[in-house]
């Protein structure tokens, strides 16, 4: 259930000391995925996890900020040469977004998604694209109100992933 945030969410870009942080919260927001996947399968999704937020990981590394605690994280990745070929090289792109499940329903990963679209037209993307599982229901229903489009499915660790694709000249649903 949707609760309007009490607080202002304010995102920036991560500074190295967060990274622990970080670290555990991805952890957490991913955790009730872990019995979709094998044992091993699920150490290689953590691990593909972990390769996206490390230090010196390709992209803007976002934290969400909720009443001075550390409620999310994104990374978004710029248009251009990047190692991530589930959509063209000249699409800015989100990757794992990832809210803490105690603060979940406040806002925090549209106002992470929000920031990166703010980026992608900055940066003047022609489009932002992002996968997600398909057993992510929350982030797929959240992606398709602000107006992604589902592209292509893929299987990969056993599981079925969506691409989603948002035009950057069509204007986004958020709501404010």
């Amino acid at each position: 259930m949707y609760q309007p945030p009490c607080h202002k969410v304010d995102v920036r870009p991560a500074v190295r000391s967060e990274l622990p942080a970080v670290s555990r919260l991805v952890s957490a927001a991913y955790a009730e995925f872990e019995r979709h996947l094998t044992p091993p399968n699920w150490a290689r999704l953590t691990g593909n996890l972990s390769q996206v937020i490390k230090p010196g990981a390709s992209g803007q590394l976002l934290v969400a900020y909720l009443a001075g605690r550390l409620a999310g994280t994104v990374t978004y990745l710029p248009p251009g040469p990047k190692d991530y070929h589930r959509v063209p090289q000249d699409w800015a792109v989100i990757r794992v977004l990832g809210v803490d499940p105690a603060l979940r329903g406040r806002g925090i990963a549209r106002a992470l998604t929000e920031d990166c679209l703010t980026r992608s037209r900055a940066d003047q993307a022609p489009a932002v694209g992002l996968h997600t599982a398909e057993m992510m229901t929350s982030a797929r229903a959240l992606y398709e109100s602000v107006g992604f489009v589902r592209q292509d499915d893929f299987v990969h660790l056993d599981i079925r992933f969506c691409i989603y694709r948002l035009r950057i000249s069509e204007p986004d649903r958020f709501i404010r």
